[in-house]
């Protein structure tokens, strides 16, 4: 009997301690992250804040995993790098509020389930080389983290936060050209909706909305249109709602759109990927491409703000 039990306990710590073997065999030494530097990349404050928070977190890890979730592992790593500094300044700022809304983080368990062994390899020496070639550094603006919004294609130039967002504490997101966008496959997107659809779309917004397919033209008004042609208000039957609120009813890609009955069907022409405040990823990885540095692409799309180690 007492040999079954000591079988029975050795299976269950067999069972236990395997997939932690599995992983470490698949992360191997350069994958692997020293609790050091967690402060390095944080600074010790921040580190102990986590701490204070309940949460035990490895730092330096959990800004891998959110690279992972934001930024194509493809691309130059210079624009993954500004994406490292990005992600390091809004966990500060998240650390630094009362409400904690850290930003969304892959552990290494579900890239390895995402990417494969050989993909999580490759990916992570990228990812922990953006991260480390750029410890410690946040965005600085007049010795306050910044807001560091970030979106994927813009529509040939970023907005500016006073206009979209009616806040003046922003100046740093301000509008600049950003052309080199134009030629993403992301850039323009053209959607034919059945009328009936349409209607059920944006009565999401105005339930009480009395539309008929003949006047459905007139159901909707765009009132206002930021410098870089984003949709700020627009008019639903008696209803005013913002252009970011009317792109979530309908799924665009973003709230720099144009409608129009065409052939008995409503278009929605869209341009550009995101919100549109702040760096454009795909504009910053051609910059890259032209030989810019991080800290020349993060200097160009947030005006006026300083790259310090916290």
């Amino acid at each position: 009997m007492k040999e079954k039990i000591k079988t029975f306990f050795a299976i269950c710590v067999l069972v236990l301690t395997v997939p932690y073997i599995v992983t470490l065999l698949f992360q191997g030494d350069k994958t692997s992250l020293e609790s050091g530097k967690v402060q390095e990349i944080l600074g010790e404050d921040s580190f102990e804040d986590l701490q204070a928070e309940g949460k035990d977190m490895n730092v330096e890890e959990y800004l891998a995993g959110v690279l992972a979730k934001e930024i194509p592992l493809d691309y130059h790593i210079e624009t993954i790098k500004a994406q490292a500094v990005i992600a390091r300044t809004a966990l500060t700022v998240a650390l630094e509020s009362e409400d904690v809304n850290l930003p969304e983080s892959m552990s290494r368990e579900e890239m390895l389930e995402l990417w494969g062994r050989e993909g999580f390899e490759e990916n992570y020496r990228v990812i922990e080389e953006a991260v480390t070639a750029t410890k410690g550094e946040i965005l600085i603006y007049k010795e306050e983290p910044i807001q560091a919004a970030f979106h994927a294609v813009s529509a040939g130039k970023t907005r500016n936060a006073k206009e979209a967002l009616q806040k003046e504490e922003e100046p740093y997101l301000d509008s600049v050209e950003s052309e080199l966008d134009i030629p993403c496959s992301d850039y323009l997107k053209v959607v034919f909706l059945e009328k009936n659809e349409y209607i059920e779309k944006i009565k999401k917004a105005c339930p009480e909305l009395e539309a008929a397919e003949d006047n459905i033209m007139e159901l909707v008004t765009v009132l206002k249109r930021d410098s870089s042609d984003y949709v700020t208000e627009i008019k639903i039957g008696e209803k005013v709602v913002t252009g970011e609120e009317f792109r979530g009813y309908l799924n665009l890609n973003s709230a720099c759109f144009y409608l129009k009955e065409v052939e008995g069907k409503v278009r929605i022409v869209t341009k550009g990927l995101g919100h549109g405040l702040g760096l454009s990823q795909y504009g910053a990885n051609e910059l890259a491409k032209e030989g810019k540095d991080y800290k020349e692409i993060l200097q160009y799309y947030y005006k006026d703000i300083e790259i310090k180690k916290n």
